[in-house]
């Protein structure tokens, strides 16, 4: 079991490294999207993980991150518009292209997650599914004790940081990683608003999100302080016409800490909740 490595070009010139993890069989394939500031290759445990289970995995690398020839800069910046509108349309093309006859399913953790549910409302026709993974909102509401106070500082640290700067310091601050303002500014319009916006798309990211009738698995960590019960309700709360699956798993189930990213490092009873959801909608 391997992947192939290579790139996607998109009309801006840009070109979005992937990882192939091919499977035999007519199911559904998997497009998987990391979470803030995590390269593509952290998610290689889970994706091999589907791929033996007879699953295809499709991963896509971060602008800025890994395989990116990007460097968020004072002078290199982009967000979630050219995450949304060139580079996940990118993998949906190369997976109608090439694997016609699948279903699609978009999975993403944390912000990858964000990518899945946003694009789900945008583009429900080439969407057959989605699954978010530890994918809790930022809103600083639906966080209390210490975490809510990290949050406090980021949302003041955050613009200032990236305003002197040219870009949001995250791996010297312990937040993300090198991230580019932009993105760290639609970042914060979830954090303080419980909303997604994009800067430079003026559309309402919300509105699809409500019309998306297909199926929705959630999976959420037990002890996951960064996507808490109530920070994924509010991001499965959006999904007013899916049809919801939630499941919980802790850390007998894991064999691991059910934390925020260790799941994908010990991925089998995740890979197992995905594969009995999959065959539940005829997908195997």
């Amino acid at each position: 079991m391997s992947a192939e490595l290579f790139t996607l070009p998109v009309a801006s010139g840009y070109a979005v490294p992937v990882r192939w993890f091919r499977a035999e069989g007519s199911g559904a394939v998997v497009a998987l999207m990391p979470a803030l500031g995590i390269p593509a290759r952290f998610y290689e445990p889970l994706a091999l993980a589907l791929q033996a289970a007879g699953t295809p995995v499709l991963l896509m690398e971060q602008r800025g991150h890994g395989e990116s020839a990007l460097r968020p800069s004072r002078t290199v910046d982009f967000g979630y518009r050219e995450a949304l509108t060139e580079d996940i349309p990118a993998l949906l093309d190369w997976l109608q292209a090439s694997q016609p006859e699948r279903p699609v399913v978009l999975m993403g953790h944390s912000l990858g997650g964000h990518y899945a549910a946003i694009t789900a409302g945008r583009l429900p026709s080439r969407v057959n599914g989605v699954i978010l993974g530890a994918c809790g909102s930022a809103w600083i509401e639906a966080f209390s004790g210490k975490v809510r106070n990290q949050l406090r500082v980021l949302l003041t640290l955050i613009p200032l940081l990236s305003r002197t700067l040219g870009y949001f310091p995250g791996d010297k601050v312990g937040f993300a990683g090198r991230e580019a303002r932009r993105l760290m500014q639609d970042w914060l319009q979830l954090a303080r608003h419980n909303r997604y916006e994009a800067a430079g798309l003026d559309e309402d990211l919300e509105a699809g999100i409500r019309h998306y009738s297909g199926p929705l698995l959630t999976l959420r960590m037990s002890d996951d302080d960064f996507a808490p019960e109530a920070a994924m309700r509010a991001v499965s709360e959006r999904f007013t016409s899916a049809r919801l699956t939630e499941r919980v798993l802790d850390a007998a189930t894991l064999g691991d800490r059910a934390d925020h990213v260790r799941w994908v490092r010990t991925p089998q009873a995740v890979v197992r909740e995905i594969r009995d959801w999959l065959d539940g909608n005829g997908w195997q």
